[in-house]
């Protein structure tokens, strides 16, 4: 719980993002962020202390011995033994989520650059998806889905069960490749991706998703220069 209370600051999960990429002094750090040294190694303290970062190597120059610190793990994740609490507090919820979407960040940032050839031919493109959506249901019936869902999750992970079977067994080469996913849902009285279309900037437009059920659903992209009026 302490580590979960310490990792819910944004800067700090910034230092991390940066510390994961590659290893960093507290002055290069506070350089990077465009802060005092004073406060990264502060919040530098406190990770390491709370197991998030360590020392990896020292470098003495002009007499002052320099710390390169490095994020200790490429990823990090909630600990199921402590879900039971957040039936007692609903903002720690908030916090697995978000720390859910951190996480994300850091792993897409650090994804290789051939994970989003979503250009190339059909058969030469990774798997890969993109989908925010809002839908207005009953409770009972999200709820339904949700069980469908974790399913389809289950299935998921059996796939993995299966080729690390076919791995060890020789049959297959391991690639070393993975399918990384997140998702997050949860019930909210707002609705961002339902508006007019005079209500778009002019630079943008409506552009069809790619989920059968979510084509009345906001999706809009940049218009080209040649397809708006003016130019």
């Amino acid at each position: 719980m302490d580590q979960l209370k310490a990792i819910s600051d944004s800067l700090r999960m910034e230092m991390i993002t940066h510390l994961v990429k590659e290893e960093y002094t507290g002055k290069q750090l506070a350089t990077l962020l465009s802060l005092s040294p004073s406060k990264v190694h502060y919040h530098l303290k406190e990770l390491e202390h709370y197991g998030f970062v360590e020392v990896v190597r020292t470098e003495e120059k002009n007499g002052i011995v320099q710390k390169f610190f490095r994020a200790k793990a490429y990823d990090f994740k909630v600990s199921d033994a402590l879900l039971p609490s957040i039936q007692e507090d609903t903002m720690l919820l908030q916090e697995v989520m978000l720390n859910h979407l951190r996480s994300s960040i850091t792993r897409l940032y650090n994804a290789p650059e051939e994970s989003f050839l979503q250009f190339a031919d059909q058969d030469k493109r990774p798997p890969a998806m993109a989908c925010s959506s809002e839908i207005k249901a009953p409770r009972h019936e999200i709820k339904q889905w949700l069980k469908k869902f974790q399913a389809l999750m289950d299935e998921l992970g059996q796939l993995e069960r299966t080729h690390l079977a076919r791995i060890e067994a020789g049959e297959v080469e391991d690639t070393e490749e993975n399918f990384y996913l997140v998702t997050v849902g949860f019930m909210t009285n707002e609705r961002f991706f339902e508006a007019e279309d005079e209500s778009l900037p002019e630079e943008y437009e409506h552009a069809p998703s790619e989920f059968k059920y979510l084509t009345d659903k906001v999706v809009i992209h940049r218009k080209k220069k040649g397809d708006q009026g003016n130019d």
